[in-house]
C-alpha cells in the first residue's frame, strides 16, 4: 500500500475539560463564523506535525494545558502529544491511541535538528514511518560545491497544508522569495522520485534500514529472554490482571460510598438526639442574640438616665446660686480709678435668666422622664437575667445531649470504621498494586512495541525493494510527471468552468502552474489565483492516488472561499485586482460550488480505487445549494452566538 498519514482525532487537553475533534478518511469540513477557532484546528495540526511554533488564542491560554494528536501512518496509530506553550521542549510520541498512553512509554524526539535527542528528531520519525527515503538535498543544485541540506518532514508539508494567508497568495510554496524556492524545486522533484540520487538513496536507505531490522531483531530476542527468565507476566495476564484490579477497586469504593451512607442512617436514635441538638442549638442561639439585644438596651438607656441626673444637678445649681445672689443693685457709683459713673444696667450681659418657675417647670419633667427610664431600665434588667438564666440552661442541655451523642455514635459507628479503615487499606493495596502491573505492563507494551517496529520495518524493507525495481525498470520522466499534473489541473479548471481555459501547464522550470500562458505569481485576480492554488494541490493529491510518489495523500486547505464573491480581509486587498476579480466572474457561486464537487470527486476516486486519502478543508461557510449532500462530512460547526445549539468555537465552554 502507499505511504499515508490520516489524522483521527485533535484533542487540547484543557484545565476543565478536553476539547476534541475527530476526523475520518476521505473529506472533512469544518466551517463557521469568524474568529471562532476554525483555523486554529489546522494550525494545531501543523504544531503537532513539526511546526516551529503556533499562534495561541486568549481563550486557548485560558483553557489548555497541551495538545494531542492521534493519527494512523502506513497503518500504525501513534498519539504525538506537545508543549504548547514552549516550542522547544521535546515532541513525545505514543505507539498507541490517546486513551491508553499511559500504558505505554513514549519515546522523546528533537523537534528540530538544533536540539539534541537520544531517541532523535521528530522529523526523521516522521519520515521513517512513512517508509521515505532521508537524503540531504543540494541548496544550489548547478553548483558542484553546493551545499547540502537533510531534507525534512517540513519541506515536504508545504505541499500538503496551505495557510489562509498562503491560499490564493502570490507568496504561496515560498514563490516570493526566489533563492528559497530553489531549494523547493529540489523537494518537488524528491517527492515525484525524479532526482538522479534517488536510486542510490534508496539503495542506501534499504541497507540501513536492513541494519536496522537485525538490530531489533536481535535487541527483541534479548529482552524476551529476559523477560522470560524473569517470570515476568504476559502482555495479555497483565491487562487481565489490571482489569480485574480496576474491577475490584470500583466494588471496594463503592463498598466504602455505602458504609459511608449506612453511618449517617442506620441509628433511629442517633437521629432523634442530633435533631433534638439541632432545636436546642438554634434555641441557645435565639436566646444569646436575647441576652446581647437586651444588654445593648440596657447600657443606653443607663447613659440616658445618667444624662438626666447631670441635667438636674445642673438645674438645682442654678436654683442655688440664684438665691444666694439675690436682686441686682441699680445705683450708679463712682470709678475709683478713673472717677467716671458707672451705672451697673449698662454693663448687664447680653443673656436672659431664666426664672423660677421656668427651672421648677423644667425640673419636674427631667425627674419624669428620669423616673421612666430607672423604671424601664429595671424591667429590662429583670428580662436579661431570665434570658441569661435560659441560656444556661440551653447550655446544659447541650453538654448532656452531646455526651449521648457521643456514646451513641461510638456504640453506632465503631464496627463501620473498622470496616472502613479494612476498605481504606485495601483501596490503598490495590491501587500500589495497580501501579505495579501499569508499569509492567507498560514494559510488555515496549517489548510488543519491538516486535511491531521489526514487522514494520520488514514491511518497508520489501516495499522499498519494489520500489526500487520500478525506479530500475522504468525510473519517471519529469516530462511526463509534469503533463500529468497539467492534465489533473486542466480537467480541475475545466469542472471549475473558468473563463478562457487555455494553455494551462506545468511550469518546467519552477514546477508551478500556468494559466492562459502566464505564470501562477503573474495573475492578477486573486480569485483566480485561490482557484487555481487549490487546483495545483489537488492535482499533486490526484497524481499520487495513481502512482507510488513521496507523499503523504492528506491535504489541508484554510478559506476555501478566499476572494471567491466572500468578504475579503482588508489585510488582503492589495493582493487583487478587483477589476479582474469582476471580469473572471469570480463571485459566481457555482464556480465556489464546484471547488467542494472536485475536493468530494477526489476523494471518491481514491475510495473507489481503495486508495489511502484524507482532505481537511476550512471555510467560512459552505454553498447553500450544496450543503445538504456535504452534510455528513461536516465535522466542526460553529455560531459565536451559539444558534441553534451550535459549538461557540474550538474552546465552547468559555464564559
Amino acid at each position: 500500500m502507499k505511504s499515508y498519514i490520516n489524522i483521527n482525532h485533535l484533542t487540547l487537553v484543557g484545565i476543565r475539560k478536553n476539547y476534541r475533534t475527530s476526523f475520518y478518511k476521505g473529506v472533512n469540513i469544518i466551517y463557521g463564523d469568524s474568529d471562532t477557532g476554525k483555523s486554529s484546528i489546522l494550525e494545531f495540526v501543523n504544531y503537532l506535525l513539526g511546526a516551529s511554533s503556533v499562534e495561541l488564542a486568549d481563550e486557548i491560554k485560558a483553557s489548555v494545558n497541551y495538545a494531542a494528536l492521534e493519527l494512523e501512518i502506513n497503518g500504525s496509530t501513534f498519539t504525538i502529544k506537545r508543549d504548547i506553550y514552549d516550542s522547544r521542549k521535546l515532541i513525545e510520541v505514543y505507539r498507541c491511541v490517546f486513551e491508553e498512553c499511559d500504558k505505554h512509554f513514549p519515546k522523546r524526539y528533537s523537534p528540530n535538528y538544533k536540539i539534541q535527542s537520544d531517541d532523535g528528531f521528530f522529523s526523521e520519525f516522521l519520515l521513517d514511518s512513512l517508509n521515505f527515503p532521508k537524503i540531504k538535498l543540494k541548496v544550489s543544485p548547478s553548483r558542484q560545491d553546493s551545499e547540502l541540506k537533510r531534507i525534512s518532514f517540513r519541506n515536504i508539508y508545504k505541499y500538503v497544508y496551505i495557510n489562509q494567508d498562503d491560499i490564493g497568495s502570490k507568496s504561496f510554496l515560498g514563490l516570493g522569495d526566489w533563492s528559497q524556492y530553489t531549494y523547493t524545486k529540489e523537494v518537488f522533484k524528491y517527492i515525484f522520485n525524479v532526482l538522479d540520487e534517488n536510486i542510490s538513496e534508496l539503495n542506501g536507505e534499504i541497507s540501513e534500514k536492513t541494519s536496522l531490522y537485525n538490530a531489533l531483531r536481535s535487541k527483541y530476542n534479548i529482552v524476551s529472554e529476559f523477560l522470560r527468565e524473569t517470570d515476568y507476566e504476559t502482555l495479555i495476564s497483565l491487562d487481565d490482571t489490571i482489569n480485574n484490579v480496576d474491577l475490584l477497586l470500583e466494588q471496594l469504593n463503592e463498598s466504602l460510598s455505602k458504609i459511608d451512607i449506612e453511618m449517617t442512617a442506620s441509628s433511629d436514635g442517633y437521629k432523634e438526639l442530633k435533631n433534638l441538638f439541632n432545636v436546642l442549638t438554634l434555641k441557645e442561639k435565639e436566646c444569646r442574640l436575647k441576652v446581647l439585644s437586651l444588654q445593648d438596651k440596657i447600657d443606653k438607656y443607663s447613659r440616658l438616665k445618667n444624662d438626666y441626673d447631670n441635667d438636674i444637678d445642673k438645674i438645682k445649681a442654678i436654683q442655688s446660686i440664684s438665691s444666694r445672689v439675690g436682686v441686682v443693685d441699680k445705683q450708679i457709683y463712682a470709678c475709683p480709678i478713673c472717677d467716671s459713673h458707672i451705672n451697673v444696667e449698662e454693663a448687664e450681659l447680653p443673656f436672659e435668666i431664666s426664672s423660677e418657675s421656668d427651672l421648677n417647670e423644667e425640673l419636674s419633667s427631667i425627674v419624669k422622664r428620669k423616673r421612666n427610664i430607672t423604671s424601664l431600665v429595671d424591667d429590662l434588667s429583670l428580662e436579661y437575667k431570665r434570658h441569661l438564666k435560659q441560656e444556661k440552661i440551653y447550655s446544659d442541655d447541650l453538654l448532656k445531649i452531646r455526651g449521648l451523642i457521643d456514646a451513641e455514635s461510638q456504640s453506632m459507628i465503631t464496627p463501620y470504621l473498622t470496616q472502613r479503615d479494612a476498605l481504606i487499606k485495601e483501596i490503598s493495596s490495590q491501587k500500589k498494586s495497580r501501579e505495579h502491573l501499569l508499569k509492567s505492563l507498560k514494559v510488555r507494551n515496549q517489548q510488543e512495541e519491538l516486535l511491531q517496529k521489526q514487522s514494520d520495518l520488514e514491511k518497508d524493507i520489501n516495499d522499498l525493494k519494489d520500489r526500487l525495481k520500478k525506479l530500475k525498470e522504468s525510473a519517471p520522466s519529469l516530462d511526463k510527471i509534469l503533463q500529468g499534473l497539467a492534465d489533473h489541473l486542466n480537467s480541475y479548471l475545466r469542472e471549475i468552468n473558468i473563463k478562457n481555459r487555455t494553455d494551462i501547464r506545468i511550469c518546467e522550470k519552477n514546477f508551478t502552474p500556468i494559466v492562459r500562458g502566464r505564470d501562477y505569481f503573474k495573475i492578477t485576480s486573486g480569485g483566480l489565483r485561490t482557484i487555481t492554488s487549490i487546483g495545483y494541490m489537488l492535482s499533486i493529491l490526484e497524481y499520487s492516488i495513481d502512482n507510488d510518489i513521496n507523499h503523504p495523500r492528506l491535504l489541508l486547505l484554510d478559506t476555501v472561499g478566499k476572494y471567491l464573491g466572500k468578504k475579503t480581509k482588508e489585510k488582503y486587498y492589495s493582493e487583487t485586482d478587483g477589476g479582474d476579480d469582476v471580469s473572471e466572474g469570480i463571485s459566481d457561486p457555482m464556480k465556489y460550488q464546484n471547488i467542494y464537487e472536485q475536493l468530494l470527486s477526489t476523494a471518491m476516486r481514491a475510495e473507489e480505487k481503495n486508495e489511502p486519502c484524507q482532505i481537511i478543508l476550512v471555510d467560512n461557510d459552505i454553498p447553500e445549494t450544496f450543503i445538504d449532500r456535504v452534510r455528513t462530512y461536516i465535522v466542526a460547526h460553529y455560531s459565536s452566538t451559539g444558534e441553534y445549539g451550535l459549538a461557540v468555537g474550538l474552546i465552547d465552554d468559555i464564559a
